[in-house]
């Protein structure tokens, strides 16, 4: 097992050290104060000050503590050790001691004024602070206290910070992408982002949390090293060992008050304040709050909670049973949480089944649908088995089958889900079988009808229902009927998208969503949106498209955990439209919809959020990141791929291993794709085998490759997957296949997009053999992942400067390849681009007079091979027969 856990500089707090130090800079009589919450990095931050001071000045440090507080000159002990004990009450003799240490030869300068840096200073006992303080207002010392509120400290440092004299700075948690730099920093290799953002939710940001919680969970190994990457593979945090102690010291020290207050918000949570109210707990309260230990949330109906889930984890599993059970008949004489169905009623069924009482079934099946959207498969699975009346069996094997299907559990779900579409006797419970039927499918897609056949079971079971109310069926149930056959008519169109049979699917679409907006039905309208835009998307009418999935995405995120089943299909096609419209900067935002604070959400779109990374970092040339982000990707699907995304990442991290000169890897990548069955959409199988064709043109250089892409490109356009063929075509290009121009500037005519935009720039250059264009192209970053085909502008537009005979233009072609060679080497002097070793020994048996033949038997390859070799060659030439060969390379600087 990989541990590194060397925790090098403080993560993400750069800009707080640089103003500490600018702080500190100042001549003594100056300062710092650091203001956190504890575990926020103060000690690890004065650390670092302490390094950068190093051999400049000084450095003291004491530490202070609650102990200590109440013992006049207990915190400077260490300072004042050789003080005779009988004047251990003398100011003056303290102060006399404190200064033999901080100024053994008895100088002060102003400009070396020695640091004092003073742990927890809230807790300085005045004694000490006052002297301090004094020394300060000499100009003697400098101070960097560490406190976790102003308002503790010592009257005379906490004036000095008001007069100015010492300058706050705020610690603030840290952010996701902080939390993630320390992840990887710590465990020394890449983190899945999923992970590190999990960790980073339910530890507040905290990083002694987060530390402690990545010791805890290597420990308890649900946090793994797997190929390469470290990811959460079991949805569990263990409150014990390191965690369970640091937790455990933040709540010692409470009053009987506060620890009955703590105990009652855990096992309820979230409390109606005004339940902790009617017990009279208002003190208490205030004091868990000021602590943070407990957040008071400002809707209309106030509730109480634990900052943190962990917090909360770790109380209730110190609370024994009898008490628990003490503590809810003493929440019961104030009010019943489990009376309504708010947002505590999954915390107080299972407190109450913990207890032994009575729940109802009902209120059984209700926390289990709760449990299920915050992704907590095994509470959802306990109290669906606790289920008992038989009017509520159906529905309760719905949410066992939902929770086996999330807990990675696929026929454990199958086998609870067999039988229900057809038996339902409402339509809830028929359209949640529905539900985790369609997940089945698109988790393991087998031949058996497909979502047609799934969405035609759906139908049947609504008018089996709607026979079986007859006349006794109201205007309500008569609503949801309509409602669940829209749902029917958009599962089938869903198939038919999936399968890549877009046809009149657009005019269907449209009709359901004006008819669901009339109806304000809301679900209707959010997948209708989400399927109009993904058909949107794949014709390039993207602006269209962004508008119809923002709108997706914000439903989502207003719905809260009624939409949370349909997350990851409105998350993966909004992200699409972001990068097809190069939206980097609401990329990583719109990842965080729907999940805020739901630990375990994002394990089930972790491969898609590294997917939309890698490629975001393609387009921004940042290809070691991508390559990183992949490989996280490739993990991330394996464990959860329900839109069948894995053989795509294989793919494309092959091409981009094989473009990175890492043969190894990208063999490896290839070989795991072909030994997989495809699966997901057609547009993105397709998609994947240009991928996998183009790795394996470069790792073989064949000129079949570039055949087979333009066949795979000519299959995307007959299918109408205008976006895939898009791709495809560019990818032809970036390999030198120059045959597709004519479509592809027919393409960037209509499909929208800065990458389109751009390649009809380059397509219409080389059909009109627009040299300066091609040049301007060539050395101006003109589009993010442009970089791809660079090159193949200065060599076109080097051809043009050639048949033109303009030497004029050469030269400025050269100043051009120069700037792109940057140095490196990769091209010769003259600006023509290097030849590979192997293409130079092809090129030295055609100037030769060998035939393809002769040379693939002298060196061992195959024709084919050799075919590549001589194409390539050409094309990095400019030159289109072998008889050109010789000259054009005796041409430039003899490299022949």
């Amino acid at each position: 097992m990989r541990q590194g856990f060397n925790v090098r500089p403080p993560v993400g707090r750069d800009a707080v050290l640089e103003a500490v130090m600018e702080s500190l800079r100042r001549p003594g009589g100056h300062g710092a104060v650091v203001v956190a919450d504890a575990g926020t990095g103060k000690s690890s931050l004065a650390t670092a000050v302490a390094g950068k001071l190093k051999g400049r000045v000084e450095v003291h440090r004491i530490h202070t503590s609650s102990s200590l507080s109440t013992v006049p000159y207990g915190a400077l002990a260490p300072l004042i050790s050789d003080l005779d004990p009988r004047e251990t009450d003398s100011p003056l003799a303290v102060m006399r001691s404190l200064m033999g240490r901080l100024f053994p030869d008895a100088r002060y300068e102003p400009a070396t004024a020695p640091l004092l840096i003073v742990d927890d200073a809230d807790s300085l006992d005045e004694a000490s602070g006052d002297l301090v303080m004094q020394l300060v207002a000499s100009g003697r010392i400098r101070v960097l206290l560490l406190t976790r509120r102003i308002a503790g400290l010592p009257a005379g440092l906490s004036n000095l910070v008001w007069e100015g004299v010492l300058s706050r700075h705020d610690l603030p948690p840290l952010t996701e992408a902080q939390v993630h730099e320390l992840c990887v920093q710590v465990l020394d290799g890449p983190v899945l982002t999923s992970t590190s953002t999990d960790l980073a939710r339910v530890s507040g940001g905290n990083p002694m949390l987060v530390l402690a919680l990545l010791a805890e969970t290597v420990r308890a190994e649900s946090l793994v090293f797997r190929h390469g990457v470290w990811l959460l593979h079991e949805q569990m945090l263990p409150p014990e060992g390191r965690l369970g102690d640091l937790l455990r010291a933040q709540m010692s020290g409470l009053s009987t008050e506060e620890r009955d207050a703590l105990e009652i918000i855990a096992l309820a949570e979230p409390l109606p304040a005004a339940a902790a109210f009617s017990l009279g707990l208002h003190r208490a309260v205030d004091s868990l709050t000021e602590a943070k230990l407990v957040v008071l949330s400002g809707d209309p109906v106030r509730l109480l909670q634990l900052k943190h889930p962990l917090y909360g984890d770790v109380v209730r599993r110190l609370v024994p049973a009898a008490r628990s059970a003490r503590l809810r008949r003493r929440l019961l004489t104030v009010s019943d949480p489990g009376a309504d169905a708010g947002e505590n009623l999954l915390r107080w069924v299972s407190w109450s089944l913990d207890c032994g009482a009575d729940v109802p079934d009902s209120s059984l099946v209700a926390a289990a649908y709760r449990a299920n959207n915050l992704f907590d498969s095994s509470s959802a699975f306990r109290l669906a088995s606790a289920v008992k009346d038989p009017a509520y069996a159906m529905a309760a094997r719905v949410q066992a089958a939902r929770a086996r299907f999330q807990d990675g559990k696929p026929e454990a779900a199958r086998e609870l889900i067999d039988g229900v579409s057809a038996a339902a006797a409402d339509l809830t419970t028929l359209k949640m079988a529905i539900l985790i039927r369609v997940e089945l499918f698109r988790l393991q897609q087998t031949d058996d009808g497909g979502l047609s056949a799934i969405a035609a079971d759906w139908l049947a079971g609504v008018d089996r229902i709607e026979e079986s109310a007859g006349e006794n069926a109201g205007s309500e149930l008569a609503a949801d009927i309509l409602s669940s056959r829209r749902g029917g008519r958009l599962l089938d169109l869903t198939g038919r998208i999936l399968e890549g049979r877009f046809g009149s699917a657009e005019e269907e679409l449209r009709t359901i969503l004006a008819a669901g907006l009339r109806a304000h039905d809301d679900e209707a309208v959010l997948i209708a949106k989400t399927l109009l835009a993904e058909i949107l998307t794949e014709t390039g009418r993207l602006q269209a498209a962004y508008s119809l999935s923002q709108d997706a995405v914000t439903m989502l995120d207003l719905g809260g955990h009624r939409f949370m089943a349909y997350y990851q299909f409105v998350l993966y096609r909004h992200l699409t439209v972001l990068l097809w419209l190069g939206k980097w900067d609401e990329i990583h935002s719109t990842i965080q919809i729907g999940v805020s604070g739901v630990f375990g959400a994002l394990v089930h779109v972790a491969g898609v959020v590294d997917l939309t990374k890698a490629v975001t970092h393609l387009r921004t040339n940042d290809t070691k990141e991508a390559m990183v982000r992949l490989s996280a990707a490739v993990e991330g699907l394996r464990t959860s791929d329900s839109e069948g995304l894995l053989t795509l990442a294989l793919g494309l991290g092959a091409f981009v291993a094989a473009s990175s000169a890492q043969p190894i890897l990208a063999e490896e990548l290839l070989a795991d794709a072909d030994s997989r069955k495809p699966r997901g959409a057609a547009t993105y199988r397709l998609l994947a085998k240009g991928y996998e064709t183009a790795a394996r043109s470069i790792l073989s250089p064949e000129r079949q490759a570039a055949k087979t892409l333009s066949e795979l490109a000519d299959e995307a356009e007959n299918a109408g997957f205008v976006s895939v063929e898009l791709e495809l075509r560019f990818l032809s290009l970036s390999l030198g296949d120059m045959e597709g121009l004519n479509r592809l500037q027919k393409i960037a005519e209509d499909f929208e997009g800065p990458q389109a935009s751009v390649l009809g720039r380059f397509a219409r250059a080389i059909l009109d053999d627009d040299a300066d264009e091609l040049l301007l192209m060539g050395s101006d970053p003109v589009e993010p992942g442009w970089e791809r085909l660079a090159g193949q502008c200065t060599a076109a537009a080097h051809r043009i400067a050639k048949a033109r005979g303009d030497h004029a233009l050469l030269q400025r072609v050269q100043r051009v390849l120069s700037k792109q060679r940057g140095g490196t080497g990769s091209r010769t002097k003259a600006g023509i681009p290097l030849l590979t070793r192997r293409e130079r020994d092809v090129a030295a048996l055609v100037m030769q007079g060998y035939r393809n033949a002769e040379i693939a038997e002298r060196l061992f390859l195959s024709v084919r091979t050799v075919e590549g070799h001589i194409y390539r060659t050409f094309e990095k030439l400019g030159i289109s027969k072998r008889e050109e060969l010789k000259q054009e390379l005796l041409a430039r600087d003899g490299s022949a």
